[in-house]
């Protein structure tokens, strides 16, 4: 009788460490953080910038796509910039205060970013530098076609028709 009740408390260990092994030993996946899209993400003087792309169908001109969250207590300017030729070209957004709900920019009706002379081919990465408050961080982008049904009628030419 002590042999069977050995055995099955044995067999039930056994079991429960066979299922549970696994996790014992292997990192968990949920833990590594990745950016769920196309584009990247940055982080820079208290704005998390994320889904970072640019449309692009001829490599020239591009629109760049972005959601920006703004936690940093107060409406801050986000400078972008970026080396055309050997020529920095850069502008700004306004970020509005707002932790709660990203502000985007580049798609449906919304504001567009236009980068004319990119010069980086679909399926290339832009270099592009971001600067909030004094910090500056830099970050390369995909530059992605309107190819794919969820970039239709983003690249810079439609984009433009779109928001007259």
């Amino acid at each position: 009788m002590k042999v069977r009740i050995v055995a099955a408390v044995a067999l039930a260990a056994g079991i429960a460490l066979g299922t549970a092994g696994c996790n014992l030993i292997q990192p968990q996946a949920t833990t590594n953080q990745y950016d769920a899209s196309d584009g990247v993400g940055l982080n820079v003087g208290g704005i998390q910038l994320r889904n970072l792309l640019v449309i692009s169908d001829t490599g020239k001109a591009g629109n760049l796509l972005l959601s920006a969250t703004n936690a940093t207590g107060e409406d801050v300017e986000l400078h972008i910039g970026f080396v055309s030729g050997g020529d920095l070209v850069d502008g700004h957004v306004d970020v509005p205060n707002n932790e709660k709900v990203p502000t985007s920019w580049g798609a449906d009706k919304e504001d567009l970013i236009i980068l004319p002379g990119i010069d980086t081919q679909p399926g290339g990465l832009l270099e592009l530098g971001f600067e909030v408050n004094g910090e500056t961080k830099t970050v390369m982008v995909p530059v992605l076609t309107s190819a794919q049904p969820e970039y239709e009628g983003l690249n810079p030419k439609s984009a433009l028709k779109m928001s007259k």
